[in-house]
């Protein structure tokens, strides 16, 4: 299971402590026994400025000025700030004061990952981290967003938001993590705060997935591929269940990518999970006992510690404000998933395909072929600054589609252009803010217009009774020729080469895969892309569902292939849910739509089990035996079930049974493997079932009857009886110190269920943030931890066992009760060591 960026910190960050204790032994320890000790007599009141009251609970009023006016902020008995304000940018800095109040070590180091600039506080083992993100020029993208977003209305929000972090970081204790790895956060800047969108929006679009394609086509062929890998899954329960008049593109051969395969391994780390995601659905008024509309949204990233959302209410008063509640990441200051008390909204992934890979001809180490003409690589040389170690020195290359990713290899360096919709001046942050303010989805579906990346399945609903599914995004055509060229060699709307679809890399010296109207790194016009009113969009469906499966039964090639969206197991069961519902005409409400998101039927099971037990005959008999648990069993992957742990550990077995012998010969390791989906829907007597290195010929039984005796040798080499024993929840800090980790516990639900839950290896993933959305009063939610990331603070983890016994609580726009700090109007200098105007460049990597 491939990493998102701010796992891959989090990895990186604890290997970099673990070396350290190793080191030092009895000094660091002393570090990690909590409220004792000489080391935590420092920690404890705020010695050498880094303290445990960074986000600790407030006694009484604490006041604080403000340039731009007065604020309130009242925090509820679950630790959610209530900010309210009579001006926008006065409330916007009070947001981002609390947010570094509560999340600041968080959006430090996300903002790091992002500049490529955190081995200067963690140590060489970010090293080839950093030189990924500087490489893929993250920061030039956030940069090019900022100049975007200046001069709009938002601009002077993002900069007082500025200005409330700055505030907190140069006046009040920092959290406890700085001085546990010795080092300061430098200034925030607005561009930081758009580094922190690019991470989002990179871990859910970026990937390397058609470079990928070009390796598995070298190394299997392409017929086995095409059966292996195909455009759509065979399954009904597409997002839009009615036709889409999508445009076509026609198909073009791949490139052999045999040489390619150590570049592809370099990067894999650094690419989205395909298939992650989320659910989200909307009803309509129709359906519903209140006769308003309901929706539920729980988006699926990686668990951590602190979570990765941070819940908040924002109410600006007077005649053109809003009041709008809930969750955003630390460093955004916007709600991202939330409602107002007119509209509510929610996002998964679509999945779609908007990173294209190009190859060039290389005539020198300095020069590649593009357009029939030698180009000089655009070329930066960067420094890495490694906290305890010698600085390192970063190559930094461009071309006219984009970034540029070499390595070496025993035959010489390999390289591809990269272009990715966020690797421009993007506007989303405008759009997530005209949700906050919209009063109808009409201008739900008008806010986001500006919703460039990440591509995501946007429902809506208001109270007026109104429903919207719309996918967000940029989608681009891909053009055989480079046709006519601006001065700037950027490409343009005219020309008439033929649209390809972009499952495959491109040969960029030939003009392939063509974008026109992108600037990377710059301003794009997206003349050259899919319109917007050509993209999915649905007004006024009784009901529709997204689950990261496909979105409609013919999509149009920009809406990605199969390799690029999730199993449809969760799509189906939703739809199958809803359907029952409304087919049995009892009116759906609140609490159904919670009895949903809790739902652990796994539609895997219904499709392996009755193969598993046909293929009983095939086992040994301790096997067997274990394997008649499945028989009785109703499907569901609850904790104290003895079946559900046979099949998590069965279906976590049975694609290696399937093709391990002939992915391994190849250097294919499991992270090549086709959908678990694809293995259900194989014939009994497919030729991927016969293991190549016996003479018999294996069948379906065969190989599953291989897989449940791996999965019960499991079983018995960790003592695992239910399921429980094996699902659990270990958060874990990425600082190796046994209290800042979450308790650890059994948890219900699989991948596959719509109440998601997945453990495997050190990740853990699953619903980061739960939310049903009514409009009389009943709205919850709850996130898997909880606001503070002080472990001091009683806000902690105090939202985790709801969270995990899928339990919620009230989100309602009631007042919280006392001021806990008041912002009153300084009218000048309010203390703050961080110039936003200026914009420093985050992380100093140039």
């Amino acid at each position: 299971m491939s990493r998102n960026p701010i796992q891959v910190a989090a990895a990186v960050v604890a290997a970099v402590l673990l070396v350290t204790a190793g080191v030092f032994g009895g000094s660091y320890l002393s570090l990690a026994a909590p409220f004792s000790g000489a080391a935590w007599s420092g920690v404890s009141d705020g010695g050498d400025g880094v303290g445990s009251a960074a986000g600790d609970a407030l006694s009484g009023e604490t006041t604080v000025e403000n340039p731009y006016g007065e604020a309130t902020v009242s925090y509820d008995a679950d630790g959610v700030p209530h900010i309210e304000a009579d001006d926008e940018a006065a409330l916007y800095y009070a947001v981002g004061y609390v947010q570094a109040r509560d999340r600041l070590w968080e959006m430090d180091l996300q903002r790091r990952l992002m500049a490529g600039n955190l081995s200067a506080a963690v140590g060489e083992q970010a090293v080839e981290s950093d030189r990924f993100y500087r490489q893929m020029d993250f920061q030039g993208a956030a940069e090019a967003s900022w100049e975007a977003l200046e001069d709009t209305e938002y601009g002077p929000l993002v900069r007082a938001y500025t200005d409330g972090v700055n505030r907190y970081r140069a006046t009040e204790p920092l959290p406890v993590e700085f001085r546990l790895n010795d080092y300061e956060p430098e200034p925030w800047t607005p561009t930081a705060t758009l580094l922190v969108d690019k991470q989002i929006s990179w871990s859910l679009s970026g990937d390397f997935r058609d470079l990928e394609a070009g390796v598995l086509d070298s190394k299997l062929g392409t017929e086995a591929t095409s059966e292996l890998y195909p455009d759509q899954l065979a399954h009904d329960s597409p997002v839009l269940r009615t036709e889409w008049d999508a445009p076509t593109a026609n198909t073009s051969n791949r490139t052999d990518l045999a040489a390619y395969d150590a570049l592809y391994e370099s990067l894999r780390d650094f690419q989205r999970e395909p298939g992650i995601g989320s659910n989200n659905w909307v009803v309509s008024g129709n359906q519903t006992a209140s006769g308003q509309p309901l929706l539920a949204n729980d988006p699926h990233l990686t668990l951590t510690v602190p979570p990765v959302w941070y819940e908040m209410r924002l109410h600006l008063t007077g005649d053109d404000g809003y009041d709008v509640r809930g969750v955003t990441f630390p460093g955004v200051p916007s709600v991202i998933i939330g409602q107002n008390r007119n509209v509510a909204w929610g996002v998964t992934n679509v999945g779609a395909d908007v990173t294209d890979l190009y190859t060039y001809e290389t005539p020198s180490n300095d020069t590649y072929v593009y357009d029939g003409e030698e180009r000089a690589f655009e070329t930066e040389q960067q420094t890495i600054q490694v906290s305890g170690g010698e600085d390192v020195t970063v190559t930094v290359r461009k071309t006219v589609h984009g970034a540029y990713l070499e390595r070496e290899t025993p035959d010489g360096p390999v390289g591809v252009g990269v272009a990715w919709t966020g690797m421009t001046g993007t506007k989303e942050a405008l759009a997530i803010w005209g949700f906050n303010r919209a009063e109808t989805v009409d201008d739900v579906e008008e806010a986001a217009r500006d919703f460039d990346s990440p591509t995501q399945n946007l429902v809506a609903a208001d109270r007026d009774g109104g429903t919207l599914y719309r996918a967000t995004g940029k989608y681009p055509y891909r053009y055989t020729d480079s046709d006519e060229r601006s001065s700037s060699g950027n490409r343009t709307q005219s020309g008439d080469g033929e649209v390809v679809r972009g499952d495959r890399v491109f040969d960029g010296s030939a003009g392939e895969g063509e974008w026109r109207g992108f600037t990377p790194f710059g301003q794009s016009s997206w003349e050259g892309f899919v319109p917007y009113e050509q993209v999915p969009h649905v007004f006024g469906a009784d009901y529709i569902a997204t689950a990261n499966q496909r979105t409609a039964d013919q999509p149009g090639f920009y809406l990605s292939t199969s390799g690029r969206y999730a199993d449809p197991y969760r799509g189906e069961r939703i739809y199958e849910l809803l359907d029952r519902r409304a087919e049995s005409g009892e009116p759906m409400d609140a609490e159904f739509m919670r009895t949903m998101q809790r739902d652990v039927y796994s539609t895997a099971a219904e499709g392996f089990v009755p193969g598993v037990l046909d293929s009983r005959s095939a086992m040994d008999e301790d096997t067997r035996e274990w394997a008649d648990s499945l028989e009785s069993w109703d499907y569901n992957m609850t904790a104290d079930s003895e079946a559900a742990l046979a099949f998590a550990l069965f279906r976590q077995e049975v694609r290696n049974a399937t093709f391990y012998d002939e992915y391994h010969p190849k250097g294919l390791d499991e992270g090549y493997y086709p959908h678990l989906y694809v293995v259900q829907t194989l014939p009994e007597d497919s030729e991927w079932f016969d293991d190549v290195r016996t003479d018999e010929r294996e069948t379906r039984a065969d190989a599953y009857a291989e897989a449940m005796e791996r999965a019960k040798a499991r079983a018995d080499e960790n003592g695992w009886e239910t399921y429980g024993d094996y699902n659990r929840l270990d958060l874990n800090h990425p600082f190796p110190v046994g209290y800042l980790d979450y308790p650890e516990r059994a948890m219900d639900g699989s991948p596959f269920t719509v109440f998601n839950f997945r453990t495997e290896g050190s990740m853990q993933a699953g619903s980061s943030w739960r939310m049903v959305s009514t409009f009389d009063g009943e709205s919850s939610g709850v996130i898997p931890g909880g606001q503070s990331g002080n472990p001091f603070s009683p806000h902690y983890h105090d939202q985790l066992d709801e969270w995990a016994e899928g339990e919620y609580k009230p989100m309602d726009f009631d007042d919280a009760g006392a001021v806990d700090i008041r912002f009153t109007a300084s009218g000048g200098d309010d203390g703050s060591d961080g110039d936003a105007g200026a914009d420093a460049e985050d992380g100093g990597q140039r």
